[in-house]
């Protein structure tokens, strides 16, 4: 076996260090199907968000290429990324603070910026939060289907090993950017929900991989790290060295909005903590759609609060 080091043969998409973040009391993790159908597993059983193979690239039948062992300092590290993350309070948890943004009610020209909390995060957090988000974008299994189906623009039919090929190569150049790279321009917009809790799919809403390059690393993406973290990291064409992190508290229609987003990217799973999420049409067709809308109302506040005013894509409504 060549390549990677690891002879497993079950390999995650999800960490389980991130799992973890969405079990119950019980330690497990829950998720629904478009057709309504809900099943849990012991998070500590590690057979959850898993694919047989999913990082092995078969080379006929005398020798293979594993390269489950890339993916293990990143998802050693999440944990810890994410508990700084929390560490990150945000803005309206003081009396003062609640005082202020109930004032914020009555004001015509309120901000987003005007309820957040800003921080900056030093390089080496920077790299390894940008490298766990690409990690996750990258093997997972909406990047993996489109991954499958380049052959597709050449005439021919998906291909599994080409998916890897291409997994792994997207892969290896973000961890080069991320770890040894020149640091782009990136912000990062923390929301916090203790109220309402955020799902998380086998879809992301993921601009990032895509923009992806040996020279930098640009676009967006938005994704829940923990039931009541959600993280959006955009490439501003321009932004101070400091704060490049803003926290804030997220209202309830604005995790709905995330929610219904991270519904439509995703195809076979949502998973939860808690009550069980309302299904959205766009899941229930079963397909990994992509936002290509030229607005968005809750993307345009969030690239307000990083100083973002590059233009979305110029297609419009999901596409499959």
């Amino acid at each position: 076996m060549l390549g990677g080091g690891s002879k497993s043969r079950e390999h995650h998409w999800w960490p389980v260090g991130l799992q973890k973040f969405w079990a119950d009391k019980n330690g497990d993790l829950a998720w629904i199907s478009p057709q309504g159908k809900i099943d849990r597993k012991r998070v500590r059983n590690r057979k959850i968000a898993k694919k047989a193979h999913g990082h092995t690239i078969f080379h006929g039948q005398v020798w293979e290429t594993n390269f489950e062992g890339d993916f293990q300092s990143v998802d050693d590290a999440a944990p810890q990324i994410v508990e700084t993350l929390l560490g990150f309070k945000p803005f309206g948890l003081t009396p003062s603070e609640a005082l202020h943004m109930f004032r914020l009610l009555f004001k015509r020209d309120r901000h987003l910026r005007d309820t957040c909390r800003f921080y900056n995060l030093d390089e080496n957090t920077n790299r390894k939060l940008l490298l766990l988000i690409l990690s996750l974008l990258i093997r997972g299994p909406g990047n993996r289907f489109r991954y499958e189906n380049y052959p597709q623009l050449v005439g021919l039919p998906p291909n599994e090993n080409v998916g890897k090929l291409n997994m792994r190569q997207a892969y290896s150049l973000a961890k080069r950017q991320c770890e040894t790279g020149s640091l782009s321009n990136r912000y990062y917009v923390l929301l916090h929900s203790p109220w309402k809790r955020f799902v998380f799919g086998d879809g992301q809403f993921d601009w990032l991989s895509q923009g992806l390059n040996g020279y930098r690393i640009d676009g967006r993406a938005l994704m829940p790290l923990t039931p009541h973290l959600c993280i959006y990291v955009c490439t501003p064409r321009s932004m101070r060295v400091t704060p490049n992190c803003a926290s804030f508290l997220a209202p309830p229609w604005m995790v709905d909005e995330v929610n219904e987003m991270i519904q439509a990217c995703s195809k076979d799973a949502i998973y939860f903590m808690g009550s069980q999420p309302k299904l959205m049409p766009a899941f229930i067709e079963g397909q990994f759609l992509r936002h290509n809308r030229p607005n968005n109302y809750l993307i345009d506040l969030l690239d307000e609060v990083a100083g973002n005013t590059r233009p979305l894509s110029s297609l419009i409504s999901w596409t499959a």
